[in-house]
């Protein structure tokens, strides 16, 4: 039954679903590891060591693999299998692989070696004996982009498919692994447990979809066409994309970089701020956004371009109808969410001051990060790379800039506050380029989606915040248990307004929910 269900090629909007659900599982697993981390070493020395280690081996995963996989590969694997057959694509995929395996190998090994030259870039105002844990953790957590590689080669080819079950189901694996090893690995090994559980995360991240893509009748060959008309393609594609993929991966590094010379715990307070509030653009942003991408392509392959623009329109609505309230929520909620998920054991409460902070200015920047996914990924099933990667470059130079004028004001959360600059002028450029592209989107009805989306969102606010209030004076929100009734009933009382003011205003989007709750039901009663 569970294989049945992984091999299942799904529509849109069953993806949309499925993909949701896992992205939310997945986070909630994230939250819970975070939580982990925080409980055994606060936001301190070996916290900072560990995300600062992770940039080498995000860098060289997102720049040689992701660009290549989120822009070109799904465009050109369907163009292979509707007009060249499956044989050719599995041709295509083979070489990929077996170039991909050399190429990481030599790179991974070159950055074991130089792992602590490369330390003093990322955290120059770390001491030796911190750095020393840098360089050790990154050495270690080098294996994953291995991992990840392969991996996501495997999404790539199960998304073509309309297959989201496995490439769901993955992340959520991943968690499990970094979570196993906090746990059980830390204890034995101490901090190089840390590292241990990454990579234990990153194979299974891989196990989960591997069986998947040989169910479709892949076969594995020891086989390299550098040749290979697809290759060229691929790399006339993917250059712009890794390049703005280099672009986003520079502004996480110069961020890590002026982190490290702040107060001890600034990188640890900022990624998990960022954490934090990833979670809903990956459920509401990514999720959309990979779903609809295959259908894109397919449509712009086919020339359907009114089709396109339709099922794009669609999709953005509805982004924007669940992460406009969801910002609302995030940032009426922040110390509450914060405190909920971080606070414990030796993340103290200076810890938590300055991560509610970050959150909430990293939460004004949210509906642009969610909506930049499903704009990007529009560009690619355009086959034009180019546009995203130009956007990406004046995003890093807008947030760049913005970091060096902030921080030296607002320390860690100047930082926060140049995120959210670079990504809201990344979308809104974005946008309307596409508009012209497309010969126009129908603008006033997107615009008077948004206020009204504004409208409700804003009464759930104030409806929450009378909530939020009147439990603080009912319970005792000093424990865990009350400050988790207090927040759950302030969230019941928003939801519920919102709800109430979206019938009022007839949004479709509202439809949508309530259709696919009763087909949940159903479901339920089949069974």
């Amino acid at each position: 039954m569970i294989q049945n269900l992984i091999k299942r090629k799904s529509s849109v909007w069953e993806a949309t679903v499925v993909l949701a659900v896992a992205f939310l599982v997945s986070r909630l697993f994230g939250l819970f590891r975070d939580r982990t981390l925080a409980a055994h070493f606060g936001a301190g020395d070996v916290l900072d060591a560990y995300f600062a280690a992770f940039k080498i081996p995000d860098f060289i995963f997102s720049l040689l693999l992701l660009g290549a996989l989120s822009s070109a590969f799904i465009p050109i694997f369907t163009e292979y299998i509707q007009k060249n057959g499956k044989d050719e694509a599995w041709s295509f995929v083979n070489t990929l692989v077996n170039l991909g395996i050399i190429i990481l190998t030599v790179v991974l090994l070159l950055i074991a070696i130089f792992a602590p030259q490369l330390s003093h870039l990322v955290a120059p105002g770390f001491d030796d004996a911190k750095r020393q844990v840098t360089v050790n953790l990154m050495r270690v957590m080098l294996f994953s982009p291995l991992f990840f590689g392969l991996s996501n080669l495997a999404g790539g080819i199960l998304n073509s498919f309309r297959n989201f079950i496995a490439y769901a189901i993955a992340p959520i694996l991943y968690n499990i692994g970094i979570i196993s090893g906090v746990i059980w690995l830390v204890p034995r090994f101490g901090y190089m447990g840390l590292a241990y559980g990454v990579v234990l995360g990153a194979f299974l991240h891989m196990l989960i979809q591997i069986p998947s893509v040989f169910s479709l009748g892949y076969k594995y060959q020891m086989h390299l066409n550098t040749k290979h008309p697809g290759l060229r393609k691929l790399a006339f594609l993917m250059l712009p994309r890794t390049l703005g993929i280099a672009a986003q991966q520079v502004s996480v590094l110069v961020n890590t970089i002026i982190a490290s010379t702040l107060a001890v715990g600034s990188i640890a307070v900022l990624n998990l701020g960022d954490n934090l509030y990833s979670l809903p653009v990956s459920i509401f942003g990514i999720s959309f956004a990979v779903a609809v991408f295959p259908a894109l392509t397919e449509k712009y392959t086919l020339q359907k371009l009114d089709e396109f623009k339709e099922d794009f329109v669609r999709t953005f609505r509805q982004i924007m109808f669940f992460i406009l309230p969801t910002m609302m929520l995030y940032w009426l909620l922040r110390a509450q969410i914060v405190r909920l998920v971080l606070g414990a054991g030796q993340f103290g409460w200076e810890d938590t001051r300055f991560t509610v902070s970050v959150l909430a200015f990293l939460v004004f920047g949210m509906w642009a990060q969610a909506i930049v996914p499903l704009l990007a990924r529009s560009f690619y099933a355009l086959q034009d790379t180019k546009t995203p990667f130009f956007t990406s470059i004046l995003s890093l130079i807008v947030n760049i800039i913005s970091a060096l004028l902030l921080v030296s004001y607002f320390q860690v959360v100047g930082l926060a506050m140049a995120i959210s600059i670079g990504a809201i002028i990344n979308a809104v450029v974005l946008f309307i380029i596409l508009h012209f592209r497309l010969e126009g989107l129908p603008l006033r009805k997107l615009g008077k989606l948004i206020l009204q989306i504004g409208l409700a969102s804003l009464t759930m606010g104030l409806f929450g915040y009378g909530a939020l209030q009147a439990m603080s004076w009912i319970i005792n929100t000093h424990t865990f248990a009350g400050l988790l009734i207090q927040t759950i009933v302030a969230i019941g009382v928003a939801v519920l307004t919102y709800l109430v003011v979206a019938r009022k205003f007839g949004l479709p989007e509202l439809k949508m929910v309530m259709a696919i709750l009763k087909r949940v039901r159903l479901i339920k009663s089949a069974s």
